[in-house]
């Protein structure tokens, strides 16, 4: 271990926060909180490692080479430059470092360039590569495609005041808006297919890839524009995700390729869709949105499994008894939106149910401060992002500890992820990158750049625990 290493880990084992007596953890126990300086190193650790990694595009801007989905260069909110662009917002809002905030331009320039009009607005390929090849492949969802994407453009123009941001934005906006379909669409309901591909009609229901995060994308630029357009698609999408689930009174199917998995996470199950029924209520006060995500997380709530020591934990589906740790999949993102829930309604239950699954997370952390994919299943992979992995986790712990849950107990295990992250970094001859996974103790997919699987959401999560705010851990705007 290098020395700075050893001396980064001795600061964090002496300035960590005493973990209280409400649940077992594995992380120190020391006399006082981290400091705020100690987040930002570690936000410009990640922030550095991708200003060193990028690629200046014939078309403009800078984008990066996904290690997930080698070889390309990706635009979307998942691995691509729209995700990693977020990753330097962040790191510009706890550090003012203009480095930061004009790679977030070039990044946002490459999203502006390699954009194709299409239908009134703008779509963007999936990938396109600096040998002038890219991706026939055009999706509609946060997660892939133009309303992940037009979302990051909206928000890179408000931190910069740059109108041709915002102009590109609300063009991929109209172009999502032409994608909606359905005989009533939108005066009853509309829905969207995964893609404009006519001769593919998969659709998913989710936040991530499907009709879910479209509804928040949609609101998102109605509260921004005033634009009644989008609140009405936006109404007419949630009014379809009614529809499918009998105003919650069944879980959310997970797609048209499957319409029979039932999951209960964020990223495509019931809890992220609950999740939306909050934002819609906050939006327009209608009950129906209330009463369904009410239904909805009941729902979730009632799949928990007690671990015997006061924990809950939840299996992916209703035909997936694995239980998993992470945000987008698992027991943290559930837990997640239970504290939404409890913002929302001050309904009293969701925090407790939120607060037990704060033990049986802090319960199955390793020594390092990170955590399986499947506690209890050692093949399963040791992840470090947003998604499935230590930032994702410890950023979900310390919103507990904020709201305060656990409070010293939730601080000092989301601290000691941050630490075990800082552990877990390496360098090349480019500096500091951090292997997106160990499975079976070997290291996998070495300097992803990305907001939900490595370096992009590593900044985003030290900058949270530094202090900014304005994100989910799923990338998605709250507050």
């Amino acid at each position: 271990m290098r020395l700075v290493t050893v001396l980064f880990l001795w600061a964090f084992v002496v300035i960590a926060t005493a973990a209280s007596s409400s649940g077992g953890t594995g992380v120190p126990r020391a006399s006082s909180r981290p400091s705020r300086t100690t987040a930002v190193a570690v936000v410009r650790m990640a922030a550095d490692s991708l200003l060193a990694r990028h690629e200046v595009m014939p078309t403009g801007g800078w984008a990066w080479r996904s290690a997930i989905q080698a070889p390309h260069y990706q635009t979307d909110r998942d691995v691509g430059a729209a995700s990693i662009g977020e990753g330097l917002l962040a790191a510009y809002g706890v550090t003012r470092d203009s480095r930061y905030l004009g790679a977030a331009k070039a990044a946002g320039d490459f999203l502006l360039g390699v954009a194709e009009p299409d239908a009134g607005g703008l779509r963007w390929p999936d990938w396109a590569d600096p040998d002038g090849q890219r991706s026939t492949t055009h999706y509609t969802s946060y997660d892939d495609g133009a309303a992940g994407i037009s979302d990051y453009l909206l928000q890179l123009s408000d931190v910069t005041g740059e109108l041709r941001f915002r102009t590109a934005a609300l063009a991929g906006m109209r172009w999502l808006v032409a994608q909606a379909v359905g005989p009533s669409c939108p005066q009853t309901e509309c829905s969207w297919r995964w893609t404009d591909d006519p001769s593919d009609q998969v659709a998913y229901n989710g936040v991530g890839m499907g009709q879910a995060g479209i509804v928040l994308a949609l609101d998102t630029f109605a509260d921004a524009t005033g634009e009644r357009t989008f609140r009405e698609y936006a109404r007419a999408g949630a009014a379809r995700l009614r529809a499918l689930t009998r105003d919650g009174r069944r879980p959310l199917p997970q797609g048209s390729a499957h319409p029979g998995v039932f999951e209960t996470g964020f990223l495509n199950g019931s809890a992220g869709a609950a999740f939306v029924f909050f934002e819609r209520y906050a939006r327009d006060h209608a009950r129906v949105d209330l009463e369904t995500a009410r239904r909805l997380l009941a729902w979730v709530n009632d799949q928990a499994e007690a671990d015997g020591r006061g924990g809950l934990r939840w299996p992916l589906a209703v035909d997936d008894a694995a239980a998993a740790s992470g945000f987008e999949l698992g027991t943290a993102g559930i837990a997640w939106v239970n504290l939404q829930a409890a913002h929302a309604t001050g309904d009293r239950s969701y925090r407790e149910v939120a607060r037990r699954a704060g033990v049986w997370l802090r319960h199955v952390a390793t020594a390092g401060g990170a955590w399986n994919e499947v506690p209890g299943d050692l093949d399963t992979p040791v992840h470090v992002g947003l998604d499935s992995g230590a930032a994702g986790i410890g950023w979900v712990l310390a919103d507990l500890a904020d709201a305060g849950i656990d409070t010293s107990a939730n601080r000092t295990a989301a601290w000691s992820a941050l630490a075990g992250l800082r552990a877990r970094a390496v360098n090349d001859r480019l500096g500091t990158l951090w292997d997106e996974n160990l499975t079976g103790g070997k290291p996998a997919l070495p300097a992803e750049p990305s907001w939900h699987w490595g370096a992009a959401g590593i900044a985003g999560f030290a900058a949270r625990l530094a202090g900014w705010s304005g994100r989910s851990p799923g990338g998605q705007r709250t507050g």
